[in-house]
């Protein structure tokens, strides 16, 4: 009876000496589904009753289910087993009813979540508002920043999302988590903008959620990507070492890369029309068929980026103008200028010739496309023609164009004359002179003293005859040869003769200087043979003395090596007789 009487002594105690209040108030908790938890509340000078709410509503205390540790203590403490999402999930109260109606000490604690934690039911990623299939493709254009959605459902407390995107992982730009409409669980939102590349083609994109109620690691969704992108374009050409017109082949593709498959387009620089084709293909290659082509493509995207590659065909060279394109008339002394132009490819040289009918000899005049023949003279007549020249793989290729014929006219010209001749005495000699003239001569002489000889004729004078000839050159057109013989001349033919030429354009005069010796005597000729063999003779004599004398001192060194060797060769006879 006496311990039954101590706890009334107590309480009176308390109202006597003080009001009661908290010592420990509930806090949040989370608790596994089936697991048992708590909520702690502890009162101090404990004098009324004490009562649990949750979510505004009284919770009675039931056995096995919701039990106070030790209210007659003042640990009001609630001990909940088994705890379920439906009955125990919610917002929770410890109160404390009033020691008596006078004091209205009653005590209300702060709210305290108690959350049941439940793993989300689906996660799942949506694209433009419409979910993707777990694993399932998602298509997203190349460099567009795009946004990706992760819901999970029906979970609680509310997940962490974050991306994993290879070996990176993300958190969301943004989360959102709502009520779900007829539960107390949250379904949450977690966004993300990220821009792709064409490498991303075919990758995971994950996304992680992170859930206290998961025992072995996060859960995930995922989708692959497709990504669409603008096509990138490569040139590959395949030819010949050598690309020659009608001998190789080439063909060019271009290569596309893009999502959705391109559409390829080639052009050709100065053409309007595209080809849409992979391949072009040139078999055999023809020069028209040179040039730059340049490859592109297109696809939904947009438009690639452009590539070029040359087609350089090499051909021989092919004669396009010459001028003047048949003949030329030209003045001594002007300046004309022959021209030649020629395709091909490489660019070819230009050689000029000037040609000789009638000997076949071929001088070069020129190694530029033109000839320009500066102070014409009658050297420059003839025929000339114009070769271009290139090498295609080593080997030479060239063409000559059509004659181009020269025709010079003028004054007539001394070209070739002897300065100087010599002569003897009595005998006969002919001087000669070579000139151009177009027109022909109208005056051809040989002229000395009073004397003015024309061709085609003689005269005789002092025991001399004087003979005039022209002919026509036999290798140089418009050219000829004029000669004067001098038949039997003697000293007082030792003079300057002079050849006048003269046309309907003017006169050109050439001097030949002559000059006559007395022939040699006979007995100067006998008298330079006979010391001619007189020198011979001394010479031979020396040479054989000298042969003589040498063949004797030879003898004299070999001589005592004989006496010596003769008695040895009789004391050897004769020792056996002794």
């Amino acid at each position: 009876m006496m311990f039954q009487k101590v706890p009334v002594f107590f309480v009176l105690l308390a109202g006597v000496f003080g009001e009661q209040s908290f010592i420990t108030e509930p806090s949040d908790v989370e608790v596994t589904p089936e697991h048992n938890t708590s909520l702690s509340c502890k009162i101090d000078n404990l004098q009324g009753q004490c009562r649990w709410q949750k979510d505004g509503k009284p919770v009675g205390m039931f056995t096995g289910k919701y039990e106070m540790r030790g209210e007659s203590t003042g640990d009001c403490t609630l001990n909940i087993f088994n705890v379920d999402l439906k009955f125990d999930d919610g917002v929770w109260e410890c109160q404390v009813t009033s020691s008596s109606f006078q004091t209205q000490d009653s005590l209300v604690s702060r709210q305290a979540r108690l959350t049941v934690r439940v793993p989300p039911e689906s996660i799942s990623i949506q694209y433009s508002g419409s979910s993707v299939v777990d694993g399932g493709m998602v298509t997203l254009v190349e460099e567009k920043k795009e946004t990706l959605v992760c819901v999970t459902r029906f979970s609680n407390p509310a997940p962490i999302i974050s991306w994993r995107f290879g070996d990176n992982i993300y958190p969301s730009d943004t989360q959102e988590n709502y009520t779900e409409s007829i539960t107390t669980k949250y379904r949450s939102e977690g966004t993300i903008s990220l821009s792709f590349q064409q490498k991303h083609q075919g990758k995971l994109l994950e996304c992680v959620v992170s859930h206290p109620a998961y025992l072995n690691g996060d859960g995930s969704a995922n989708v692959q990507l497709d990504i669409l992108y603008k096509p990138r374009v490569e040139i590959t050409q395949v030819s010949n070492s050598v690309l020659e017109e009608m001998k190789g082949s080439v063909a060019l593709t271009c290569l596309a890369q893009g999502n959705p498959p391109p559409r390829v387009k080639w052009m050709r620089y100065g053409e309007s029309s595209p080809q849409y084709v992979e391949t072009l293909e040139f078999n055999p290659v023809r020069r028209e068929n040179a040039g730059t082509y340049v490859c592109s493509a297109d696809n939904v995207i947009g438009n690639s980026n452009e590539e070029t590659t040359e087609v350089n065909v090499l051909y021989a060279p092919k004669i396009l103008r010459i001028s003047p394109s048949s003949t030329v008339n030209i003045m001594v002394g002007n300046t004309t200028t022959l021209t030649c132009r020629a395709d091909g490819n490489p660019e070819p040289k230009y050689q000029w010739f000037q040609l000789y009918p009638n000997s076949k000899a071929v001088k070069k005049r020129s190694m530029s496309p033109d000839l320009i023949l500066e102070n014409v003279s009658y050297e420059d007549e003839g025929e000339y023609v114009c070769e271009a020249v290139n090498s295609i793989g080593g080997e030479n290729r060239a063409v000559r164009s059509e004659v181009v014929r020269v025709e010079v006219e003028g004054v007539p010209m001394v070209t070739n004359i002897m300065k100087e001749a010599v002569a003897v005495s009595g005998r006969d000699v002919s001087l000669e002179a070579e000139f151009c003239s177009d027109p022909r001569p109208l005056k051809n002489t040989w002229e000395w003293e009073d004397v003015s000889l024309p061709s085609g004729t003689e005269i005789k004078r002092s025991g001399t005859t004087y003979k005039a000839e022209l002919r026509d050159h036999p290798d140089i057109k418009d050219c000829f040869i004029s000669r004067l013989i001098l038949n039997g001349v003697g000293q007082a033919d030792s003079r300057s003769y002079t050849l006048n030429v003269q046309n309907k354009h003017g006169v050109d005069l050439a001097p030949i200087r002559l000059a006559v010796r007395d022939p040699v005597s006979m007995a100067s000729v006998i008298g330079v043979v006979i010391a001619l063999l007189v020198i011979f003779v001394l010479v031979s004599v020396i040479l054989l003395v000298a042969y003589k004398k040498q063949k004797l001192c030879f003898k004299g060194k070999s001589q005592p090596q004989d006496t010596e060797s003769k008695p040895q060769t009789k004391q050897n006879s004769v020792s056996p007789t002794l």
